[in-house]
């Protein structure tokens, strides 16, 4: 019996495509499950032994584990991990953390008009509505309202669809916990964030994506400069 032909180089690098592509569109996250081998064979219309060479290359990306016995789990790319470490080490200062968020979301906020459907508009006001309960209720619970505000920002990221962008996401949920650390409890902040979101999502409603980047600019920008201030504050006190 002759060996099987190894699959051709493009063909597999393909297939891995396909793959990554899948696990966009089902939104897995790093340290989720992928679908068992016979199905995934069978969603992209190849061979399971076509399949697993394709996930060999991918887990030699550091993109998915493969745990015999398992299965296969989406890994969070290595230069994520880079970039959480780094984050994590708390050694940038604030005007990197916006910076890093100027460069992620702006653009992000252009490409999520031109994509946005109903279903993303719907979640999107779904969080906005989250966001006016919590702070109709005294006391505010900020912990929750920085977390449904980064949900806001970051479901713009992920509807923009960028892949590099896409796997730095959780790295980038760091970023904005780190420099929304303080803005939202100061005076006047919840307000003028309500406001600017609400700004931003009708301009991603209507698909004007140049208008939805430029208030992204500008919400992105007024918080740096109340981050700023108040860090000067402390300093001084």
């Amino acid at each position: 019996m002759s060996a099987v032909a190894p699959l051709a180089p493009q063909r597999a690098a393909r297939i891995a495509t396909q793959l990554m592509e899948l696990i966009e569109l089902q939104k897995l996250s790093p340290g989720d499950k992928l679908p068992p081998e016979r199905q995934l064979a069978d969603l992209l219309e190849v061979s399971r032994p076509s399949l697993r060479e394709a996930l060999h290359i991918l887990q030699a990306q550091g993109l998915v584990q493969i745990k015999h016995g398992q299965g296969t789990f989406v890994q969070e790319p290595v230069v994520a991990q880079e970039l959480r470490a780094s984050v994590m080490t708390k050694t940038h200062g604030l005007n990197e953390l916006f910076d890093a968020r100027e460069v992620l979301e702006v653009p992000a906020s252009k490409w999520a008009a031109e994509k946005a459907t109903k279903e993303d508009i719907r979640l999107l006001r779904a969080t906005l509505n989250q966001i006016d309960t919590i702070t109709a209720i005294e006391p505010i619970d900020f912990d929750q309202m920085q977390a449904l505000d980064a949900k806001f920002h970051l479901t713009i990221v992920g509807i923009a669809g960028n892949r590099f962008i896409n796997q730095t996401l959780n790295v980038l949920q760091d970023v904005m916990k780190m420099s929304m650390e303080t803005t939202l409890r100061l005076p006047g902040r919840t307000e003028i964030s309500r406001s600017q979101h609400n700004e931003i999502l009708a301009a991603i409603e209507s698909g004007d994506g140049e208008l939805a980047s430029k208030l992204t600019l500008q919400h992105i920008s007024g918080a740096r400069s109340t981050a700023l201030a108040d860090a000067k504050m402390r300093e001084n006190n």
